[in-house]
């Protein structure tokens, strides 16, 4: 038997035409991000928030942005952009997706 591992998060990525929402939930708490398509190469932009304000804006993740948005962008990609890459700015906390090259 497989064994299952139970995650206690999930990430909610709400549309309204061309952005929306990411809402990321943990036990009782969530964080939500602004999102919008991109240009210029970017499929999508994630607001994701500086890191100056992270632990007042969510204190029942603070010292954990990483791991949110990590986690953020890994639900974003496989739900929703399985052929993008992130990159993340990590002062302003913008995440931008890209198509993902391949070297033939």
């Amino acid at each position: 038997m497989e064994n299952l591992i139970t995650r206690d998060w999930s990430v909610e990525v709400i549309t309204r035409g061309r952005d929306g929402n990411i809402v990321y939930h943990e036990t009782s708490c969530e964080a939500s991000f602004y999102w919008e398509f991109g240009g210029r190469g970017a499929i999508a932009i994630i607001h994701g928030g500086p890191a100056s304000g992270w632990n007042e804006k969510y204190p029942w993740a603070a010292d954990r942005r990483d791991e949110v948005l990590e986690r953020v962008i890994r639900e974003v990609i496989r739900q929703k952009a399985q052929t993008c890459i992130a990159s993340i700015d990590e002062k302003s906390g913008e995440i931008l997706l890209r198509k993902q090259e391949h070297a033939d």
